[in-house]
């Protein structure tokens, strides 16, 4: 979130193209999407910035999550922070820092950098990624290892694909594909609309739709994304092998449905 899925990549010892357009068949699940829109959709392509923070649990451990968009002219930075809370913070875990830098072309997120660090100075704990667009390559830095990757047109870094998911899910896409670069590999992301559901955030009902995040992994992801939100993530769900692994839901953010 965002890349939700990063946290689970940190162990806590230390710290189709356009699947589906809109056309005049109504299917199932666009009706769910009907359902839940907002009044009036943003008909623009320009990212609002944008604050969002989330409680998370892992392995019996308290998680805070703190997510922030800013820009500059054409140019976006997003960062997400992650740290422990309560007793866990006093067991000298460090605080996760994700940032993504990228701009916006043609209603198209095309990433610049991507870097996570723990804070710890341990080069085989850190990732960066820098997308060299013109000469269609990447050079890498993953946890120790120095990568020189191809790129395809349509990459994006760990933490921005939730964002392009969001622009494209208010243009009327109903499950996008994106190919993620998550330093090592170049990993498909496809969401699956599965069904509406209800969130409650503070004692508040908010109304979601429930998407699979089909990574082929032997993780399952799992978002809730809010029309009347922008389609931001007001909950996600880790599983493995049938077990709950992490849960986080929305507590605080800058969106005013």
């Amino acid at each position: 979130m965002l890349q939700i899925s990063a946290i689970f990549r940190y162990r806590l010892s230390h710290i189709r193209p356009n699947a589906r357009c809109l056309c005049p068949k109504v299917s199932p699940k666009w009706l769910l999407i009907l359902f839940l829109l907002p009044s009036q959709a943003s008909s623009d392509n320009d990212i609002e910035p944008f604050s969002a923070e989330y409680a998370i649990t892992r392995s019996g451990l308290n998680i805070e999550r703190k997510v922030e968009l800013t820009r500059s002219g054409q140019h976006y930075h997003l960062t997400a922070s992650t740290r422990l809370k309560g007793l866990g913070s006093i067991t000298g875990i460090g605080k996760l820092v994700e940032q993504s830098y990228f701009q916006l072309r043609s209603g198209r997120i095309r990433p610049e950098l991507y870097t996570a660090d723990d804070g710890t100075e341990n080069s085989k704990r850190t990732i960066r990624i820098e997308f060299d667009w013109s000469s269609g390559t990447s050079q890498v830095h993953y946890r120790g290892t120095e990568l020189s990757m191809p790129l395809t047109p349509d990459a994006l870094d760990p933490l921005s694909f939730e964002l392009m998911a969001r622009i494209d899910l208010q243009q009327g896409v109903t499950e996008p594909l994106y190919t993620v670069h998550e330093g090592d590999q170049l990993r498909p992301y496809r969401f699956v609309l599965e069904q509406a559901e209800t969130v409650m955030i503070g004692g508040r009902s908010v109304e979601s739709l429930r998407y699979f995040i089909d990574r082929k992994s032997s993780r399952q992801l799992y978002y809730w994304m809010s029309p009347k939100f922008g389609y931001l993530v007001v909950k996600f769900k880790q599983m493995r092998k049938g077990k709950l692994k992490a849960e986080g839901v929305l507590t605080r953010s800058s969106f005013k449905p």
